[in-house]
């Protein structure tokens, strides 16, 4: 079993993460040719892509959000046709979320972008990849506790 990370350890695994977010940003200067979002609204998407049909309820929970900052950013999302709310067809005084055409189409370039990125980074040595995805996967669910 290995030994406890030093806080210093963590602290510079922290930092690696925030350098590989600046770089990996959609909205950098290299700008993608997709949709622009905030990090309201990226942080919104990103969950209701990942969970087609969810309640905004589940959203506001599942992102930390308040109730009237989801509220901004849904309809922000809708109008920008990112997601499309529908009447619950179990009960249609509830809303459903969903991505769009277009939503999915965006996401689209943004994975392949990052994934061409993190090709680029990585070189020809893949070993730990998914070893990697993992922990961070761990680290990302254990935050969010």
């Amino acid at each position: 079993m290995e030994p406890a990370p030093t806080d210093d350890v963590l602290a510079e695994l922290a930092d690696v993460v925030l350098r590989i977010s600046r770089e990996v940003d959609p909205n950098a200067p290299h700008a993608l040719d997709i949709v622009p979002l905030t990090g309201t609204e990226a942080l919104v998407m990103r969950w209701i892509d990942r969970h087609q049909g969810t309640s905004p309820s589940a959203t506001a929970e599942a992102t930390g959000l308040q109730r009237s900052n989801l509220s901004a950013a849904l309809r922000s999302l809708v109008a920008k046709d990112m997601v499309d709310r529908r009447a619950d067809p179990q009960d249609a005084r509830l809303v459903q979320l969903f991505s769009t055409p277009r939503a999915k189409e965006s996401i689209a370039v943004l994975h392949a972008h990052w994934a061409e990125q993190l090709r680029g980074a990585l070189g020809t040595d893949h070993a730990g990849v998914t070893a990697t995805l993992a922990l961070l996967t761990r680290i990302d669910d254990g935050l969010r506790r």
